[in-house]
């Protein structure tokens, strides 16, 4: 199937205008494993909390491995994700001054578990509010390298070191003081082979972190929602934007004008969204030639019937 998109944006965009009600409803080849969590934790200021991550050896040989804190911050002048950084503490909602952890380094047996124990110390600061966080770096250290043979002259080499890692995101959120604001402030679409693409950026003017479920639809002329997709679980940091992308091949729809709707539920009663219209051009594939191939029935050979020989009886 081969589709074709025309995209038309209305107004060439149409961001949060649009507020829905919703209503309540009830081992790896790393060689070393961390058990899968995302430690959050509601604090008031003055708090101390302690927390541990279970880091286990899957391997059949010894590691070393090294842990150390750092930050997740937004990506300069892009909102298509976040970068982990070693050197943080600059952010001004970063727990890595309030944190502690221990052991730094340690060495695991093939199928040994132990634990990385953290510590968070809150200030007693009657201003502080909303969501913090740091980020726990498990990492493995190499073996040592192996010795190279001299380099001559006029030679030159690459040397590729890879090294594993674990981030472990730790939040905490000051009770009483959440503010939970977001809105979209773009949205873009563009054909792609057999589909088209859409991206809507929500911008989070909170003062807490986000996880909105978010959610592609698509309505043709009559109001009808004909195709869904929800998107993949992401974060969205106070005082940043993200995209949401939905890449969309070989729809179960036939051709026609759509209007495609990007719907977020970030906590609150009300739903926001964002929208343009789409025009799909669905090409059925073409069908496959039949060979004509001669049909051979099987023949059964012929038997040629021999006549009988003269035979002696002999009476008893």
């Amino acid at each position: 199937m081969h589709i074709k998109s025309t995209i038309k944006m209305t107004l060439g965009l149409i961001m949060a205008a649009i507020f829905l009600t919703l209503m309540p409803s009830a081992g790896n080849s790393q060689g070393f494993g961390v058990s899968i969590q995302r430690p959050e934790f509601t604090v008031q200021p003055g708090d101390r909390f302690t927390g541990s991550i279970p880091v286990t050896n899957s391997s059949e040989e010894q590691i070393a491995l090294r842990m150390y804190i750092g930050d997740w911050i937004p990506i300069e002048g892009r909102t298509s994700g976040y970068n982990f950084v070693e050197e943080g503490g600059q952010l001004e909602r970063s727990l890595m001054g309030w944190m502690t952890f221990s052991p730094e380094r340690m060495t695991l047996e093939p199928g040994e578990t132990r634990e990385v124990v953290y510590e968070v110390n809150i200030p007693a600061d009657p201003s502080l509010n909303g969501s913090y966080w740091a980020v726990i770096f498990i990492e493995r250290i190499p073996e040592e390298e192996p010795e190279l043979t001299p380099i001559e002259e006029g030679e030159t080499r690459i040397g590729i070191r890879t090294v594993f890692r674990y981030a472990v995101q730790v939040y905490a959120t000051v009770a009483g003081s959440e503010n939970r604001e977001a809105t979209f402030t773009a949205m873009t679409m563009e054909p792609i082979e057999n589909g088209f693409k859409a991206v809507a950026t929500m911008q989070n003017n909170g003062n807490i972190y986000m996880r909105p479920k978010v959610w592609l639809e698509m309505k043709d002329i009559t109001g009808e929602v004909v195709y869904t997709h929800e998107h993949e679980e992401q974060t969205v940091l106070p005082g940043t934007a993200r995209d949401f992308v939905f890449e969309l091949k070989s729809l179960p729809i036939e051709s026609g004008e759509y209007l495609v709707m990007v719907i977020a539920d970030y906590g609150l009663p009300t739903l926001i969204a964002a929208q343009g219209r789409v025009n799909l051009t669905i090409t059925p594939p073409e069908p496959e030639e039949e060979s004509e191939e001669e049909i051979v029935e099987d023949e059964e050979p012929e038997v040629e019937e021999e006549e009988p020989e003269d035979a002696d009886i002999i009476e008893e």
